[in-house]
C-alpha cells in the first residue's frame, strides 16, 4: 500500500531526478528505494551500537587492564 505525500527537496535534486526519468511514478519509486537504502544503512549502525553495549562491561575491563600496564614517568 502506498500513500501520497508532499516533500520538499532542493531544486538541483529535482532537476537530476527529472533527468533520470520524467515519469512521476518512477520518480516516486526512486525516492522510495533511496529511503529503503538509507534506513537499511542506518539500522546497521544501531545494531553495532547494540553489540558494543552488550560487551561494554568486558571492553571497559580490558581498557582498565591496559591502563594498569602503563608506566608514568
Amino acid at each position: 500500500m502506498a500513500h501520497q505525500t508532499s516533500i520538499y527537496i532542493p531544486d538541483e535534486l529535482l532537476v537530476e531526478l527529472s533527468q533520470w526519468t520524467p515519469d512521476i511514478n518512477e520518480q516516486s519509486n526512486i525516492i522510495a528505494e533511496a529511503l529503503r537504502n538509507f534506513f537499511a544503512t542506518h539500522k546497521k549502525s544501531s545494531d553495532d551500537l547494540d553489540k558494543i553495549n552488550a560487551f561494554a562491561e568486558e571492553l571497559n575491563q580490558e581498557a582498565e587492564d591496559v591502563l594498569d600496564y602503563q608506566v608514568l614517568p
